[in-house]
């Protein structure tokens, strides 16, 4: 009986240690949002509200520009921090998230400012861009409206 209860014990012990949602010590999650289109001018907020720590504990931001046009970054130690646009291109902004422990992984957003507009289309950037083809398309599509308008 006392035998059958040590190991029931261990198991036990042995679980709850390697079990991934008891896991102590895991680093932070950085969630910098979703990848957004501004236009220069505009106040642009970057939004890493969705980070996270496993254990539940607070964690403090820390948000750098890694790419793109300068640009003047305010309250980059909050979860939301600003910035104004004032050249076109592609910028990124990187977000570490600490727990006081460990740093998380960096997590990359990117806020894509186009060039000009055709025909009140806005034009996508492609400085830096990963693929043309989004702004292919976009323009592709306003050549399009524009020479059917043209036909009527």
């Amino acid at each position: 009986m006392l035998t059958s209860f040590v190991l029931f014990f261990v198991t036990v012990l042995l679980v709850s240690a390697l079990s991934p949602a008891h896991a102590a010590g895991e680093p932070p999650v950085a969630e910098a949002g979703l990848g957004l289109i501004a236009y220069v001018g505009d106040t642009v907020i970057l939004d890493g509200s969705a980070s996270s720590d496993p254990e539940a504990d607070a964690v403090t931001y820390t948000w750098s520009q890694v790419g793109g046009p300068p640009t003047q970054l305010q309250q980059g130690d909050t979860a939301q921090p600003r910035f104004l646009v004032e050249a076109p291109g592609t910028l990124r902004y990187s977000l570490v998230v600490s727990d006081g422990t460990s740093d998380s992984v960096a997590d990359v957003v990117e806020v894509v400012v186009p060039h000009e507009q055709i025909d009140g289309v806005e034009a996508a950037c492609s400085t830096g861009a990963a693929s043309p083809a989004p702004a292919l398309f976009v323009a592709g599509l306003a050549l399009a409206l524009r020479r059917r308008s043209r036909r009527r």
